[in-house]
């Protein structure tokens, strides 16, 4: 069975989106939508009610990478299990947390994927209500993707994080400096320019700017639109 591949930008927790979606496409169980983080669904524990809703609105499988803007702590209770090869938390009966520097074949397409970000706003923010330090990639974390993105580079269509590579930001006139402690958007750089001359590569979509816009041929930002692939 195959079906359609939908993918969108951060919706912190709003569904007018998703309805704008079911208005325009007819939908399909078989669907999936992936959601380049900042979901927001997971957020407390009163996330059952938006796992119902979220059901209601899409009837196909809605993964997302986990943003800047998640209850990581809440997310990580959630057991893993395995969703077409690669590991995930299950938060609903078809909605999926898709973990950081996992690949997954979908529809004879191979993803890799890392969720993660800083906030910028977290000084405004109250630690285990409203952030959590989770939000950053560990260094363990970021080694674990590098080695699993290097290692199948030759077979990777298609790549979702939430936080861009670095020349992003200057790109779409945000600051491009980094606070000396976080260099994860340096890296992804440098996993940006080990992928864009992959024969078999051909997308990285990413979140976070709150932007629809192509910065490469190869590299676009996902906010409302939802990309069919």
């Amino acid at each position: 069975m195959s079906g359609r591949i939908f993918i969108t930008g951060d919706k912190h927790r709003t569904f007018v989106p998703l309805f704008w979606l079911a208005e325009k496409e007819t939908l399909h169980p078989s669907d999936i939508m992936i959601i380049a983080g900042d979901a927001g669904y997971v957020w407390d524990k009163d996330y059952v009610y938006d796992m119902e809703s979220l059901q209601q609105v899409f009837p196909g499988t809605i993964a997302f990478v986990d943003g800047n803007h998640e209850n990581h702590a809440l997310l990580n209770e959630f057991p893993v299990e395995t969703w077409n090869g690669g590991n995930v938390h299950r938060v609903g009966e078809r909605v999926l947390h898709l973990m950081r520097g996992e690949i997954y074949d979908i529809y004879e397409k191979k993803f890799f994927v890392f969720g993660g970000a800083r906030s910028v706003d977290k000084d405004r923010r109250t630690e285990g209500v409203s952030w959590w330090k989770e939000e950053e990639p560990t260094a363990e974390e970021i080694e674990h993707g590098q080695k699993v993105l290097y290692q199948f580079a030759d077979q990777i269509e298609y790549i979702i994080t939430h936080e861009p590579p670095l020349f992003v930001r200057s790109s779409i006139r945000r600051q491009k400096s980094l606070d000396d402690d976080y260099q994860f958007p340096l890296i992804l750089n440098e996993w940006y320019q080990s992928m864009e001359h992959q024969p078999k590569f051909q997308k990285w979509y990413f979140g976070h700017m709150h932007v629809d816009q192509e910065i490469t041929e190869k590299l676009l930002g996902v906010y409302h639109k939802f990309v069919e692939i």
